[in-house]
């Protein structure tokens, strides 16, 4: 999870999802607020019955449940992933996480491949790849060769470009990325893709 004073860069609202940074189940969204502006958010016309904010801290305030039917599991889990944060410590945390993303680039450098954005303004958790301009690439061969290795790569979301995505979140460590580039580079190799990666631009 990336590190952020809200106080520092008046932030008045942060709100994140429970799997991403923190490494809990999926199901479960926070938000960290200005308790004042939620208060005063009351007279707001409500443009949302389960979604208001208000509604949600109000009923915990005063009944010190939900508003509605809780995902029990899921907040059993973030209970859990906030344990294991604090355990690592936030800046343990975020150091390896930047370990990750460093190695991450280390190996795409090493083989060849272009990420999409550029990396003085990337947010350090995620790298997303674009697809060499090889006849013989193909994500779904690269992806299964890697996954039946124990790893993973994910197909990108852009929607102008043909891409694939790395993560630099998890119980990951360096050691791991360097092991997945090992398995990359031998996934490439058994298809046939150039290496280094070419691309006509």
């Amino acid at each position: 999870m990336r590190p952020i004073d809200i106080e520092k860069d008046n932030i008045d609202f942060c709100m994140a999802s429970a799997q991403k940074g923190l490494m809990a189940m999926t199901g479960l969204s926070f938000v960290i607020g200005n308790i004042e502006l939620i208060r005063k958010s009351a007279a707001y016309p409500k443009r949302s019955y389960y979604c208001n904010l208000f509604m949600q801290y109000h009923f915990f305030e005063t009944t010190g449940q939900m508003h509605f039917t809780p995902p029990v599991q899921t907040i059993y889990a973030a209970r859990q992933a906030l344990d294991e944060y604090f355990r690592e410590g936030e800046d343990a945390k975020w150091n390896r996480h930047l370990e990750v993303f460093e190695a991450i680039h280390a190996g795409l450098d090493k083989l060849g491949f272009k990420d999409i954005i550029k990396r003085d303004i990337q947010a350090g958790l995620g790298v997303t790849v674009k697809y060499p301009d090889d006849e013989n690439w193909s994500f779904e061969k690269v992806h299964d060769y890697c996954y039946e290795r124990g790893f993973t790569i994910y197909p990108g979301k852009t929607s102008a470009q043909n891409t694939f995505r790395l993560c630099a979140l998890g119980a990951i460590t360096k050691e791991d990325i360097e092991d997945f580039f090992v398995v990359l580079y031998e996934a490439l190799k058994a298809n046939n893709i150039q290496i280094p990666i070419h691309y006509d631009v």
